[in-house]
């Protein structure tokens, strides 16, 4: 119980030190865009097995001449690729609704293989590993491991990162707002970078709702500061 309070209190004096520098039309839509997104996409997200299954006798297997035996084999690999996706998005739904009140990094750009779409029953658009190469196609997946060991690892660095920029931007008042928004971006990196590492192989969302963290890197802070 002692927890949970201290998490929720944690959570309030995150938000208002984060709005004490970053515009409110910010912070609190990008919450409530991030529960709203994870909370859709944990209950629907089994609809992509149903989708990706379709979407691949649709689609058929184009290094397959024979048509029948095409579509045969595209729906196999649709199923597959059904599950993979189900799970991606029923774990992201389910991480953006318990860190919904934590920022999370800016962008998903080349990171990961993304979903096809926002939402599960839209066609979106399929990712492939081919194109334009193997090697580039294949690329998202270690981008997505190392920022995930850099958030989950070095988190941490946002603490002393922020204070120093406190100080730097308000003086001695930038101390306290320093040392709680360092532990806020902490805290979501933390939550962020975990899951990346270990959902490296699962899809994920294209792109990042919610409040963005200010640097790329959890060390940036620090290293700009100084």
């Amino acid at each position: 119980m002692r927890k949970v309070q201290f998490a929720a209190a944690l959570c309030a004096v995150g938000l208002c030190a984060a709005a004490a520098q970053a515009a409110s039309d910010e912070v609190v839509p990008g919450m409530g865009n991030k529960l709203v997104r994870g909370f859709v996409n944990g209950i629907t997200g089994i609809v992509e097995l149903p989708m990706q299954t379709i979407k691949g006798f649709n689609n058929g297997l184009s290094v397959i001449e024979n048509e029948p035996l095409s579509k045969t084999a595209g729906t196999v690999l649709g199923f597959f690729r059904g599950v993979g996706h189900a799970a991606g998005r029923t774990a992201y739904g389910g991480i953006e609704v318990v860190t919904f009140w934590l920022p999370n990094p800016e962008s998903n750009d080349g990171v990961g293989i993304p979903l096809d779409a926002d939402l599960a029953w839209e066609q979106g658009e399929q990712y492939s590993i081919f194109k334009p190469n193997l090697k580039e196609g294949l690329m998202p997946y270690p981008r997505k491991i190392v920022r995930g060991v850099a958030n989950g690892f070095a988190g941490i660095v946002e603490v002393p990162g922020q204070i120093v920029k406190g100080v730097s931007d308000d003086g001695a008042v930038g101390i306290p707002v320093g040392a709680v928004k360092g532990v806020w971006f902490w805290f979501g990196r933390s939550a962020s970078g975990y899951g990346d590492a270990i959902l490296f192989l699962a899809p994920n969302p294209p792109d990042q709702v919610g409040y963005a963290f200010e640097q790329e890197w959890p060390w940036d802070a620090l290293v700009d500061s100084m």
